[in-house]
């Protein structure tokens, strides 16, 4: 015969809920940010390739226009590099973001659920309580009735 003693299960439901999203995106802005360094990292060691490469071109010797196309080149990388690092860098404060709003939703969802433990062992100490109460009467009343 157990009532229901917490009466705001939706709620923590809810929040269990809210915690397992918070946690799938944060998933989510990881892998984005994973991703957008990788790229970063590897246009980093193209441009590391292609100076490599200039430099042995430069000594064996070079044109003109074959040196404006690695300018060129080398400019259009440059600006890549620092257009992934911007992306990188907001990406990184996407995923702090997102640490904040799951430890957010973690604390909601474990106050829920201490106020549930609270209210269940109060609800266990009244009916305790009340049998304890139940098993004085009928003690009382055999006494009364032996006497």
């Amino acid at each position: 015969m157990r009532r229901n003693v917490f009466n705001l299960e939706r709620v923590l439901h809810f929040r269990r809920e809210t915690e397992k999203l918070r946690k799938m995106e944060l998933a989510l802005a990881k892998r984005e940010y994973e991703i957008a360094e990788d790229r970063l990292r590897r246009e980093e060691e193209a441009i590391e390739r292609l100076n490599l490469e200039f430099m042995n071109r430069q000594i064996e010797g070079i044109s003109a226009f074959e040196m404006q196309l690695y300018s060129d080149f080398f400019r259009k990388k440059k600006v890549d590099i620092l257009q992934q690092r911007e992306q990188v860098t907001e990406l990184d404060r996407k995923v702090v973001e997102k640490k904040e709003h799951l430890v957010e939703a973690a604390t909601e969802k474990k106050i829920m659920e201490q106020l549930k433990q609270k209210r269940i062992e109060a609800h266990e100490k009244e009916v305790a309580l009340r049998e304890q109460a139940f098993l004085d009467e009928i003690a009382l009343q055999r006494r009364g009735s032996q006497a």
